[in-house]
């Protein structure tokens, strides 16, 4: 089965807007160039365009789709044939992308992650009708129902996951209908606005901005007098000013609105939904026994207003290449009590615990006393060059007590921030300096566990922990200066594991 023919127009569309860039540089800014590079770059240019367009029309003729036996067949290449076999037990996650391009035409895009890491790693569709779209989710999701038993392709088999899915079908059945567990308000916008400093995004808008229109500007002597008359009026400065702060909260205003105006949570007995966006519209769907892990983020900023973000930890790799937040985040700047009932509400198999364990004294010092690499380079770097900061012959020695200080308070706040609980099989931690991340996983979803200690450690009787899940790239945590009978505890608890898991040879 061939794509959709407006594939050839959606590329072609990518083409001229990746192309921009470098046609304003060639053909505009240096038009007039007579340099060698820059004439044989317009040459070399025209025939990569021409010859991505042959491209893009040709594959459209010789790249096809099809599936059967529950297993996605993708043909690819012109020269060199590839067919790519991904069945449907390895899909983790589903993406539906709406961009304005999309909604122009009345369609949509679709994306199948999967856990495999490498080139073909995900199925992408580019172009599709909703009626196909929703057509190929549901011959996936038919697949999950009947066949919710299968592995995957990981090397484990989860008992406790296959006695849950034997019932799957009888209880989607009765609880088909998505149940909406949090649509933003309006004051939620509104905090978002200020809390994410998206208002920042108008400086690199306003600097590019310049950067291109600069050719076309007054010479430099004029600008400069013009902006030392402004700086001679007080008012008319103040004033200026006060507009560059109203257009640049005004600009954050609308990117978040537009970014999270349409923004809802939704699950039913097997997955989890996100829908969000204004102009480009996104869907995702996870299955809940696919997610690996939970994570909970917090920024200097977000603690402040009490807010978190929380993530879903999947074998699949659900990032954007665009700027918009990843597809796998619930609403990022949920109050951090509402994102606990959230979890709770979503994975009930996830129990929050708000009284954790935390570090002893000695850790403090360990922590403190440990050598930064990081200080003494730069001090050294300092040293021999001494730049005058500010005119200040001397300024290296204050930015080296000034980059010591920060050190120094980013590990005490890792210190009072580090906190952690093994409570049956599940294992939850916080961490983090200026920034925090608390971290929860179930025992069956970690596929490894190191236990570590180095001199310093053991004179001070604590120990490392790291865990690794099943993500791409692998989802690496470690919590670090836990005392050493705590740390023994927690090995000894991830040694069970063998009781829930069987080996499939």
């Amino acid at each position: 089965m061939r794509y959709h023919p407006l594939t050839m127009v959606f590329r072609l569309s990518e083409l001229v807007k990746n192309s921009l860039f470098i046609v304003l540089i060639l053909f505009v800014l240096k038009k007039n160039s007579e340099f060698w590079l820059v004439e044989y770059g317009r040459y070399a240019f025209v025939l990569f365009v021409l010859s991505r367009i042959v491209y893009i029309i040709i594959a459209w003729f010789v790249e096809t789709y099809e599936w059967q036996d529950h297993t996605f067949q993708i043909h690819k290449g012109i020269f060199v044939k590839h067919t790519s076999s991904i069945p449907f037990s390895r899909i983790q996650n589903i993406t539906r992308k709406t961009t304005l391009f999309h909604k122009v035409f009345g369609l949509t895009s679709l994306t199948f992650e999967t856990a495999m890491d490498g080139e073909n790693d995900a199925i992408h569709f580019e172009v599709l009708s909703k009626n196909q779209a929703s057509s190929l989710i549901s011959l996936v999701k038919q697949n999950e129902h009947k066949h919710p038993q299968e592995t995957n392709g990981d090397e484990e088999v989860i008992h406790s996951t296959l006695q849950e899915n034997d019932q799957s079908d009888e209880k989607t059945v009765q609880q088909s209908n998505r149940t909406i567990h949090f649509t933003p308000k309006r004051k939620d916008l509104w905090k978002a606005s200020f809390t994410s400093l998206s208002f920042l995004a108008i400086i690199p808008l306003v600097a590019g901005g310049y950067d291109y229109l600069q050719p076309f500007l007054p010479d430099t002597d004029e600008v400069e007098g013009l902006f030392q008359g402004l700086l001679a009026s007080v008012w008319i400065f103040i004033g200026i000013i006060m507009v560059a702060v109203v257009l640049a909260i005004g600009f954050g205003i609308v990117r978040t609105f537009i970014r999270f105006g349409k923004y809802e949570i939704s699950s039913d007995y097997m997955h989890i939904y996100i829908d969000r966006g204004v102009l480009n519209e996104s869907y995702f769907a996870i299955e809940k026994r696919k997610i690996q892990g939970l994570e909970i983020n917090q920024t200097w900023i977000k603690r402040i207003f009490g807010l978190a973000e929380v993530k879903l930890v999947s074998s699949a790799n659900p990032g954007q290449a665009d700027e918009s937040v990843n597809v796998n985040s619930l609403y990022p700047f949920l109050p951090i009590d509402q994102a606990y009932r959230l979890i709770e509400e979503l994975l009930p198999d996830y129990q929050l615990n708000e009284k954790l364990e935390r570090l002893p004294r000695k850790s403090l010092w360990l922590k403190l006393f440990r050598p930064s690499w990081l200080w003494i380079i730069a001090t050294i770097v300092l040293w021999y060059f001494k730049p005058a900061i500010f005119q200040i012959d001397q300024a290296w020695w204050i930015v080296s007590v000034g980059l010591l200080c920060f050190i120094v308070v980013h590990r005490i706040l890792d210190y009072i921030h580090t906190r952690y609980v093994v409570t049956g099989d599940q294992l939850q931690w916080w961490h983090g300096g200026l920034t925090s991340r608390m971290f929860v996983t179930k025992r069956k979803n970690v596929i490894e566990m190191a236990y570590s200690q180095s001199r310093i450690q053991r004179y001070f009787n604590v120990a490392s922990i790291t865990t690794i899940n099943r993500s791409v790239p692998a989802h690496i945590e470690q919590i670090k200066d836990i005392p050493l009978d705590h740390a023994s505890a927690i090995e000894d608890w991830y040694r069970k594991r063998r009781e829930e898991v069987r080996v499939v040879k």
